[in-house]
């Protein structure tokens, strides 16, 4: 478990040698709670007095002949920083070798959601700790993350439903309006100018919608509605103007969207469970409204965007192939979005679809593919193979398994051709919400809502970080393969490695067992670096090129 920092000193001790530590430096993880008046296991906190821990960088220094290897573990550590050098061997004493010659997909980056919740937390807390959330996530001392996800109106991670033209049949949009983003009720609007304005990385940000005007609905009703009409018609092509709206404003506000989805979770489920926003379609009317309306209307308004279709759980992709088997409509599809949520967890040990992504990038390897959504907490707790429903601070099993989920989905599908993933609430409060219909999930990040000065930084969040911090966008993934002689010893580790735009070779390991395995890994260079891999955690390896 994550060890008390200092525990022999007396907690007064502790604040004031937190407060004397050069910021410059980096810092280790504090996990006493001023909230619960307790340690919590596995959770990093961070407070008004006692200074969040930070990344350290020295990967940004390495001579040619270092390797800097980062780890954070079941055990306790989080983001520990050691370097390694080259040792001597050939390639008959590898493991797993790095082979710079095969290319696959690009990286377009990593990150979390804009939602109201998110904004809403953030601005519960004092100045010094909103701060604090934001250099977590977008610092050079943070994870720096380059994805965010932008809702157009409310999801179910809203205080209400609403929209940004409640005026019926106003065909014109002349009613539209995202005044509401821009009031003290979310903040939203002030957040992602805050995240813009102190990150030194490019954000890549995508909006999504999960329902339409209340009045463009056959039910009068945004929970699990269909559109009037058919794509083509009156009200169809009043929801392409309604997005291309949004994302008029959001520009003149200063936000620039790099793309769009074109509905979170259309498809229908066989047992309706949620009682949220949320608008059905199949593939078919998805590909009809591509073709009619929403791309030829994006295309005159916003050319340089790019659509991203489907947008749901990677189980259906196979399945949702409509749009791209139709030239009219695929002329202007760019990506697919998957989400996690029929796999993760992994229940039964058969979740994943992985070979389904593979098997889509063979037949479309010109269409992108971005994980756009994932979190955890969603599950019952009555489920067995479930890590639980909500909010599960300082449960130190249950965290770990989290994070565990995490690092599984992601590596698993970074070598499955996606080329990145994006978590959902960027922060989220004890109870996991705000939500107005009590669907409450986690976050990497908490935050103590009652006192407004304290975080709480779980597992997850460490293991994003181990992605975010180091593949930055542009990044090329490469061909990264198991001796045949450690095939079998290695079965419990999954890796995946990559070249970045700043020439460095990044490679991530990620230990599933019990067991620890020293690994040599070969360089393109034809070095090799020898890697002790502790149980149950993740590692990354980087050294230059």
């Amino acid at each position: 478990m994550v060890k008390p920092i200092f525990s022999t000193l007396g907690f007064t001790r502790l604040l004031a040698l937190a407060a004397m530590l050069p910021l410059a430096l980096s810092i280790d993880c504090n996990n006493w709670s001023m909230r619960y008046k307790k340690f919590l296991d596995g959770v990093c906190v961070c407070n008004s007095t006692v200074a969040c821990d930070t990344f350290p960088n020295g990967y940004l220094k390495l001579s040619s002949g270092q390797v800097g290897v980062y780890r954070t573990t079941r055990d306790g550590e989080r983001f520990r920083y050691e370097t390694a050098t080259f040792v001597a061997g050939s390639s008959a004493d590898a493991d797993l070798t790095i082979d710079a010659s095969t290319t696959y997909q690009t990286i377009i980056g990593f990150g979390g959601a804009f939602t109201d919740a998110a904004a809403i937390n953030v601005y519960k807390m004092d100045s010094t700790t909103q701060k604090m959330i934001l250099d977590a996530y977008y610092s050079t001392d943070g994870i720096q993350y380059t994805t965010g996800r932008i809702p157009i109106s409310s999801t179910d991670f809203s205080t209400s439903i609403y929209s940004y033209d409640a005026i019926v049949d106003d065909f014109d949009m002349s009613d539209f309006s995202i005044d509401g983003d821009k009031t003290s009720g979310t903040h939203k609007l002030d957040l992602i100018h805050r995240v813009l304005d102190m990150t030194e990385r490019k954000l890549s940000i995508f909006a999504s919608s999960w329902a339409p005007p209340v009045w463009m609905t056959k039910e009068n009703s945004t929970l699990n509605c269909h559109m009037k009409g058919s794509p083509g018609e009156t009200y169809w092509k009043a929801l392409a103007l309604y997005y291309s709206k949004f994302i008029t404003a959001y520009e003149k506000e200063g936000i620039s969207i790099w793309a769009m989805t074109t509905q979170n979770e259309p498809s229908e489920p066989a047992i309706k469970l949620n009682s949220w926003q949320s608008l059905r379609f199949t593939a078919t009317t998805e590909r009809d409204f591509i073709k009619k309306d929403l791309g030829p209307r994006m295309k005159a308004d916003h050319p340089n965007l790019k659509l991203i279709i489907m947008d749901d759980n990677k189980s259906n992709l196979l399945s949702w192939l409509a749009a791209l088997e139709d030239d009219e409509a695929a002329q202007y599809v760019d990506g697919v979005g998957i989400h996690w949520y029929s796999d993760a967890d992994f229940p039964l040990g058969i979740g994943g679809s992985f070979s389904d992504l593979t098997t889509f990038h063979t037949k479309y390897p010109n269409v992108f593919m971005l994980g756009t959504e994932a979190c955890e907490g969603y599950i019952p707790d009555w489920v067995v193979t479930s890590t639980g429903a909500g909010v599960k601070l300082g449960d130190f099993n249950i965290g770990w398994w989290r994070a565990h989920n995490y690092a599984k989905d992601i590596i698993n599908d970074l070598t499955s051709f996606v080329s990145g993933w994006t978590d959902w609430n960027l922060v989220l409060d004890t109870n996991g919400g705000p939500n107005w219909a009590k669907n409450y999930v986690d976050a990497p990040i908490i935050v103590d809502e009652t006192n407004g000065n304290e975080i709480y930084k779980q597992p997850m969040y460490y293991v994003m970080g181990h992605f975010s911090k180091f593949l930055t966008p542009g990044s090329v993934r490469l061909k990264f393969t198991a001796a045949s002689g450690s095939k079998s010893r290695l079965s419990d580790v999954d890796w995946t490695a990559f070249l970045t735009p700043e020439g460095q070779y990044v490679a991530i390991l990620f230990n599933k067992g019990d067991g620890e395995e020293t690994v040599k890994i070969m360089a393109p260079s034809g070095k090799l670096v020898q890697v002790v891999i502790r149980p149950t955690s993740i590692q990354t390896v980087v050294f230059n090129k």
